[in-house]
């Protein structure tokens, strides 16, 4: 793992390494059966966060620059729907075309589509990914991969974090395992944000 590098040409840092060995070594633990299960809970622990969201507050922008809850939710339902197509290939014994599913990748409905739609549009995403898992109970007889962008938080001398990008080659269920990180992460995401509307609220109150 060492040859890896990230997109800017640095060597990957440590919080990188040991994501790519996570995604290797649960992938040689799990079965298709409990992926499938885990990202089942991912998707519902995610809607659960989407379903806690005061409708007026989807487009509010508590740091400037950065996403809105409304187009985070339209930025993993994209994803979803990219990473079905993708594991539907190497379910098949394909290797998925290029491009990658890039890590900012939004259709614009964020922007303007009623909230109602957005966490609808969402289930409906995350429903076609499980749908696929359906009957599969084993891994694919071959073992294309998938070249996908991986982004993972690192440390930074300061004490804070950033990202660092970076490809590499996943095999179906590896993949699959992303997958679930992925809902996580944007859970996590939209939790912080609810709360900082929710500070921004009180200071403006106080």
């Amino acid at each position: 793992m060492d040859h890896l590098l990230d997109v800017h040409g640095e060597p990957l840092a440590p919080e990188s390494v040991r994501m790519i060995e996570y995604l290797k070594d649960r992938a040689s633990e799990l079965s298709v059966v409990q992926i499938r299960e885990r990202i089942r809970s991912a998707s519902q622990e995610l809607e659960s966060a989407v379903a806690a969201v005061d409708p007026a507050d989807a487009r509010r922008r508590p740091l400037e620059g950065k996403w809105n809850i409304a187009e985070v939710v339209d930025h993993i339902s994209q994803t979803q729907i990219r990473g079905t197509e993708e594991l539907r290939h190497l379910l098949a014994g394909r290797r998925p075309p290029l491009p990658p599913v890039y890590e900012g990748i939004q259709s614009g409905a964020g922007k303007w589509l009623p909230w109602q739609m957005l966490a609808e549009e969402l289930h409906a995403a995350n429903q076609a990914m499980l749908a696929l898992f359906e009957g599969v109970n084993e891994e694919p007889p071959s073992s294309p991969t998938v070249r996908t962008l991986v982004v993972t938080l690192r440390a930074t001398a300061d004490g804070g974090t950033v990202a660092q990008l970076y490809f590499a080659e996943l095999e179906f269920k590896e993949y699959a395992l992303l997958q679930r990180l992925h809902l996580l992460d944007h859970r996590t995401q939209i939790k912080k944000l609810r709360a900082s509307l929710a500070a921004s609220d009180v200071k403006d109150f106080s």
